[in-house]
């Protein structure tokens, strides 16, 4: 079962497509190389939104990506569902990541 969605779904002005509304800079944190490198064939965010024709310079930019485009692109691009379990996962590596750069040792 996966958890609670990452992000928001909010339907466009038309209500014709549902668009990502992450935070770009929190997602440039989750995602990082590593975790791109072990779970992807891409070895940094821009190659992996670039290749499937996506820009995110800006945080519109993001916000512009449909989410059935992102979701069918992590699909087949990644061992995840969707984006949102993309992220799920991604959220959990940093934590994990962070903890051991701490070197917090669980009871």
């Amino acid at each position: 079962m996966k958890g609670p969605s990452s992000h928001l779904d909010l339907p466009t002005a038309d209500d014709s497509v549902i668009r990502i509304q992450d935070d770009l800079n929190l997602i440039k944190n989750y995602l990082t190389p590593a975790f791109l490198k072990k779970n992807t064939v891409f070895s940094c965010l821009e190659d992996f939104l670039q290749s499937a024709g996506f820009s995110a310079v800006t945080q519109e930019d993001f916000e512009s990506i449909p989410v059935t485009a992102m979701d069918s692109w992590v699909r087949q691009n990644s061992k995840f569902l969707d984006w949102s379990d993309m992220i799920s996962c991604a959220a959990d590596f940093y934590f994990d990541t962070q903890m051991k750069a701490i070197k917090f040792k669980s009871i």
